[in-house]
């Protein structure tokens, strides 16, 4: 009996480490981060915080202490399905969520300065739009006009400051544009939105080439297919681009098939120069290849986030990444990573537990008995009783 019971207590135990371990693994999965205001926010489909950059100089190896993960995920009142929430608008110091019920538009906002959500706000509609891809597309945000673009059966603009959205007339294609999709897209500084690799009809055979462009120009509302010169990147998805003042773009990451890395890992495409063209830096302290990533910029720094690390051969034991990165891009030249944000998990007698939310605006703590309490575990543990 005694044997019987130590072998069920041993398995239930097994049980509890493997399931940790799994719900480690998806902590991170599909994060989409927004910069506003020395803070970079992060939402996922369980979590919603910010890591808190404030005092922190970009220019030496500081590390963003423990406390600075702050969680907003029980800031109420809330949007009742803010877990569903796929791609969030920015929209200078909010960001916001697009939701439709019964034919009509409305926006959640969260206002990350009095750190409290406006729920259900109307939103003017110029004409009828496609109610399904309108959520799940990334957003473009112009800070100098308030407005953000999506690409949809045509772009989508949403207006933040006088809640209008509206298609634009004009459409490259004869067609759909919705078969074009797991792009980068990124505005640069002469007003063009660049859409950067993705495939078509989501086939791997079908990628679309990193030296033919699709630009859309906000200011003259005209399209653009546009061949690049240089040395051209590999075809890739689930890649990120984000452009700097002097008009480069720093694409990263991302694979040219399933679980294979795209080469080279990172690439500039400088858009200054007509043709624009592509090269190749020299980078210090590589922190290897990366898919389903995010990627910020924060002035003279790119901060790379989460995702997939794809540089283990074995397309089986590939992990999501906890860390925040930052690449200095100060040099056109010569670009450094290294390592901003460790995200920790703690050894208890009984397993690996990940260090959790603590509760309303508190920081993300460290210890197993807090971890244990806290809101967000409770939520996870719902989540996955519902699934």
């Amino acid at each position: 009996m005694r044997c019987f019971l130590l072998s069920k207590l041993i398995i239930s135990i097994a049980l509890i480490i493997f399931n940790q371990i799994s719900s480690n693994c998806e902590i991170f999965d599909d994060v989409k981060t927004i910069f506003i205001e020395d803070k970079l926010y992060c939402l996922g489909s369980l979590q919603f915080f910010y890591v808190d950059l404030a005092g922190i100089s970009l220019d030496t190896d500081e590390l963003v202490k423990e406390s600075k993960w702050i969680d907003l995920t029980n800031i109420k009142p809330k949007p009742d399905k803010l877990a569903l929430f796929d791609s969030p608008i920015p929209g200078g110091n909010k960001i916001m969520f697009l939701e439709e019920f019964a034919s009509n538009f409305y926006v959640n906002t969260f206002d990350t300065t009095l750190k409290k959500w406006n729920i259900n706000e109307n939103v003017k509609i110029l004409q009828p739009m496609n109610p399904i891809t309108v959520f799940t597309e990334v957003w473009t945000f112009d800070e100098k006009t308030g407005k953000s673009y999506s690409l949809d059966d045509n772009v989508v603009i949403f207006d933040t400051i006088n809640m209008v959205i509206n298609y634009i007339a004009s459409n490259p294609f004869q067609g759909s544009l919705s078969f074009y999709n797991k792009y980068a897209q990124v505005l640069v500084p002469n007003g063009q939105i660049l859409f950067i690799g993705g495939q078509i009809d989501n086939e791997i055979a079908s990628m679309k080439p990193m030296n033919n462009l699709l630009i859309y120009d906000t200011i003259n509302d005209t399209w653009q297919i546009v061949n690049t010169t240089g040395k051209t990147p590999e075809v890739r998805t689930d890649h990120t681009a984000v452009s700097t003042s002097d008009g480069r773009v720093i694409v990263f990451g991302g694979v040219s098939k399933q679980s294979v890395p795209a080469l080279p890992h990172l690439s500039v495409l400088d858009t200054s120069k007509i043709p624009y063209e592509w090269s190749t830096p020299t980078v210090e302290n590589p922190i290897g290849a990366f898919s389903g990533h995010t990627s910020v910029m924060v002035k003279n720094y790119m901060i790379s986030a989460f995702g997939r690390n794809e540089s283990n051969k074995d397309p089986l034991i590939k992990t999501n990444s906890e860390d925040l990165y930052k690449l200095n891009v100060t040099d056109p030249l010569k670009y450094k990573w290294s390592l901003l944000a460790k995200f920790n998990y703690n050894i208890s007698t009984i397993g690996i537990t990940p260090t959790m939310f603590g509760g309303n605006n508190s920081s993300i703590q460290t210890k197993v008995s807090a971890a244990a309490s806290s809101s967000f575990y409770e939520d996870q543990k719902n989540q996955e009783i519902k699934q």
